[in-house]
């Protein structure tokens, strides 16, 4: 019997946490991943939602696994199975699992193989649920590693439909949160990075919720001390308490990067977004985090071509980036999704979205190129991830999150090295 797999993630980080945490389940019940060259025995897909581009590539991926390996298992989870499980399954799926059940996976997995029966179990409203329990201690050889702290959300901003894929917000138990950061550390990975769909409700659900993010973050820090960088995927701009701003402050081991999602430089298509801040919020928190971190790294996503956003709104959102100086720009076009309030509202024309991305993309471009010139002769730390052999050539990120390559020489992976920051070496 073939006992090989392969896992496959679109999406998100906690995509990735999610199917780390089946591999390692894979792994301790006999099974080890396929390598290059081999047909595998099982695929595992971890799909996405978050657009409507995400949807198709979700479904081409399903087709091109099943066509490519007729005789594997083919398990497909996550938020575009979530709602769309049918369809799944008629692409070619043999298990469907949507955003939740994955500690079940392998059951199944065991059930298909004897029965050969098609598995649907997708559970349809998720707004009740509880922490499903998933741990991704790697047996394989890692440098950093991502840590699941929460699921779900409870914001619904207008554009949004991940609320209803994933469900309400939910906090992993902090003592298991912290046993899971010793056993990474011990396992080798030099960085962890803490992720969730908002983990900025982190503690919001657990006993009188006054235990939150930032007190998570002392505790991990606390209780792992030889952690070498502690990472934040992504965190709302009025999630950033006085208590993070202080331990930003006097805790080096937090990377110096942080992603805060801003959407919008325009207040009133904030409120149409029904985001929980306005832009004179969201520049007060930029100044009081770079008060305490002159040189952070600080990135965040901008969607284009909003419903009902004027020339006059797009304008503001320009004007907002610059003043705020962003370290880079991820922007996003904006796609309609069901069941919101945003896809009740006239669309933008293709046109117009296609030229404001472009247009924030440009100085998103020479916002990157000056921020990265500021550290030009400074020296960093870098995380050994990658050695490519063949070229001689080790590459890994800095603590800003700067993608340097550097001459391997005798370096392994997981080494931490300083190097002289210059363009010559930069590899974004």
């Amino acid at each position: 019997m073939n006992r090989s797999f392969f896992t496959h993630t679109l999406g998100c980080k906690v995509n990735a946490y999610e199917s780390e945490a089946l591999a390692t389940e894979l792994i301790a019940k006999g099974w080890h991943r396929a390598d290059k060259d081999e047909a595998p025995g099982l695929i595992v897909l971890n799909t996405c939602s978050v657009t409507g581009k995400a949807d198709q590539k979700s479904r081409q991926h399903i087709s091109s696994f099943r066509k490519r390996y007729p005789d594997a298992v083919l398990l497909v989870m996550g938020c575009y199975s979530q709602t769309h499980e049918q369809e799944a399954a008629s692409l070619g799926a043999d298990i469907v699992l949507g955003a939740s059940k994955r500690a079940l996976a392998t059951g199944y997995i065991d059930s298909f193989l004897e029965t050969g029966v098609k598995i649907i179990d997708v559970k349809p409203n998720l707004r009740h649920e509880k922490y499903e329990a998933l741990s991704s201690i790697s047996l394989t050889d890692k440098t950093r590693a991502y840590l699941k702290i929460q699921d779900g959300c409870d914001n619904f901003c207008s554009y949004c439909f991940i609320p209803q894929l994933r469900g309400n917000s939910r906090s992993r138990d902090p003592r298991e949160v912290v046993e899971e950061a010793k056993a990474l550390v011990e396992a080798g990975n030099k960085e962890i990075v803490l992720t969730g769909i908002h983990i900025g409700g982190y503690g919001k659900d657990l006993a009188d919720g006054s235990f939150r993010l930032s007190d998570l973050i002392a505790s991990i820090l606390n209780k792992v001390p030889n952690l070498w960088s502690l990472r934040i995927s992504s965190i709302e701009e009025s999630e950033i308490d006085d208590r993070l701003l202080s331990l930003l402050a006097t805790q080096k081991r937090i990377a110096n990067h942080l992603h805060i999602p801003l959407q919008s430089g325009s207040s009133s298509v904030l409120q149409r977004m029904k985001r929980h801040y306005d832009t004179e919020a969201f520049l007060k928190k930029l100044d009081a985090i770079r008060a305490v971190r002159p040189d952070i790294a600080i990135t965040t996503d901008v969607i284009a071509g909003f419903p009902l956003e004027s020339e006059e709104e797009w304008a503001e959102t320009l004007s907002f980036c610059k003043k705020a100086n962003f370290a880079e720009i991820h922007v996003f076009p904006f796609s309609s999704r069901p069941k919101t309030y945003a896809a009740t509202l006239p669309d933008t024309k293709p046109e117009i979205k296609k030229r404001r991305v472009a247009e924030l993309l440009a100085l998103s471009k020479k916002q990157r190129r000056a921020y990265e010139e500021r550290f030009y002769g400074k020296e960093l730390e870098v995380l050994i991830e990658e050695i490519d052999e063949g070229r001689g050539i080790a590459k890994g990120h800095t603590s800003n999150y700067f993608l340097v390559s550097v001459p391997a020489g005798d370096l392994q992976k997981g080494d931490i090295i300083n190097v002289v920051y210059e363009s010559s070496i930069a590899s974004d």
